[in-house]
This record gives structure tokens, C-alpha cells and sequence, in this order.
């Protein structure tokens, strides 16, 4: 009986561990471990950009709810930082940026985040801020990939299939004076919805699964992405690289 049980150790573990800090031995399936509701406790997004012989690099970082984003335009000393915070729901104790996975293989991904930027005069009186307030959803199906030779094992990988994706951003005036003691009520100057349909199969993103356990899930993605568009006699094309770590808690 003991001879058996220690020759079947060997294909439990290598079935348990795909991931480079994957648990030596777990007693839950991927797709067991994966499924749910996370939160995204990190993430460390490095994007350049090359539109037009111009080149821009875009760093955004997501830590215990902060947000920040630094855009660097590569070819000169031009830096511009927004600093903001991920959104709280009401009646929600954790920020708005979650993926949830089915065990039916439908998934979600809402990221909700806001900042604020000072458009205040050297002279004005008044302190002016305009606050801009982001929401991106994403909804499909997901499943995992299977593996290619040496290279990646298999459901090493995940890929979310996108079958719909929406974005609203709506940006708010606050004015504040020291006479009237405090700031105004956010006044909204403009709000921007943009929202896409695919079929099925047409536009997907593949993580690498660097860690999957029951609590924690951490994610990796090589971003090499090109757009081009031409209408009549004028076209428009960039190029994206760069890579994406995300790192997901289990929501409360």
C-alpha cells in the first residue's frame, strides 16, 4: 500500500505545480483555485508607445487602492503624473478592480478609478480641480491554453476572450474658496462612453499564471500590440510594447 501511495506522489505534484511559485502540492484543481471573485491588490504596467516617430512611455501602478500613472515622452524631459485612488463601491469595504472567473467558463473584469488634476490660475482666487473618473468593463469567456512544447506547460496559461468591452469616463469641476469656506459640489463638464462588440474568438488576452493558489493569484502579460487604420488618403498606425504584472487577492 505504501509502495503505492509514494508512486502516485510524482503525478499528483507534477499535476499541482505549472506556475514558477505555484504550491508544490495542492489538493484543489486550477480551475477550482481560479474560480471566483478577485480583487486586484497589484499592479505594475510598463507600456511604450511609437505614434508618428514619437515615442511615449506610460507606467501605471495600482497598490492597497492608490492609483498612479507617469507619462513620459521618450525623445525629450516631458513628464506628466496623475495620481488618483481605485473607487469604493458603496456598500463595499474593497476597490473596484475585479475579475471574476465561472466555473462555466464566463468571465468579468470592472476596473473603476478616479484623479484629480489642479487647473488652477497663478491668479485665480478660487482653487479649480477637474476630477476625472474612469470605469472600464470587460466581459466573455475564458478558459486555459494548453501547452507548446517546451516552452509554456500546460494550463500554464489563461486567455480572456472578449466579447465586450465598455468604457465611461466623466470628468467633474470643483471649484473651492476660502470664502465660502470649503468646495463646491462636483459640477460635470463632459462624460465620454465608448463601447465595443466581438465575435467570439476575435479579441482575446493571454496571462502567463506565475502563481495560482487559493488566496492568491499572480499574473504576468507580454504586451506587443499593433493598430493600423486607413480611410481615403490618410491612415493612422502605432505600436505598442511593454509588459503587465497583476498580482489578485481573494475578495472578502
Amino acid at each position: 500500500m505504501v509502495a503505492i501511495i509514494l508512486l502516485a506522489l510524482p503525478i499528483v505534484f507534477s499535476g499541482c505545480k505549472k506556475g514558477d511559485e505555484d504550491p508544490f502540492l495542492s489538493f484543489r484543481s486550477r480551475k477550482a483555485r481560479l474560480c471566483g471573485t478577485w480583487t486586484v491588490s497589484n499592479l505594475n504596467s510598463e507600456i511604450v508607445r511609437k505614434e508618428n516617430n514619437i515615442s511615449t512611455k506610460t507606467i501605471t501602478t495600482v497598490e492597497s487602492g492608490s492609483w498612479k500613472q507617469v507619462i513620459t515622452i521618450q525623445s525629450s524631459d516631458s513628464t506628466r503624473t496623475l495620481s488618483g485612488k481605485i473607487v469604493v463601491d458603496p456598500g463595499q469595504e474593497e476597490g473596484t478592480y475585479t475579475f471574476f472567473f465561472d466555473k462555466n467558463g464566463k468571465a468579468r473584469m470592472v476596473y473603476k478609478y478616479e484623479f484629480d488634476e489642479d487647473q488652477s490660475g497663478e491668479d485665480d482666487d478660487e482653487a479649480v480641480i477637474h476630477r476625472t473618473e474612469v470605469t472600464e468593463e470587460m466581459s466573455g469567456d475564458w478558459e486555459f491554453l494548453t501547452g507548446i512544447d517546451n516552452e509554456y506547460k500546460n494550463k500554464e496559461r489563461i486567455a480572456f476572450i472578449i466579447e465586450e468591452e465598455k468604457t465611461t469616463t466623466k470628468v467633474s469641476e470643483i471649484i473651492s474658496s476660502d470664502d465660502e469656506g470649503g468646495a463646491s459640489i462636483p459640477r460635470t463638464i463632459s462624460t465620454n462612453v465608448a463601447s465595443d462588440r466581438y465575435a467570439k474568438g476575435e479579441y482575446s488576452v493571454v496571462y502567463n499564471i506565475v502563481e495560482l493558489r487559493n488566496k492568491e493569484v499572480k499574473l504576468h502579460q507580454d504586451i506587443n500590440r499593433f493598430h493600423l487604420s486607413a480611410q481615403n488618403t490618410t491612415s493612422e498606425s502605432y505600436q505598442e510594447n511593454g509588459k503587465e504584472d497583476i498580482i489578485l487577492k481573494q475578495r472578502q
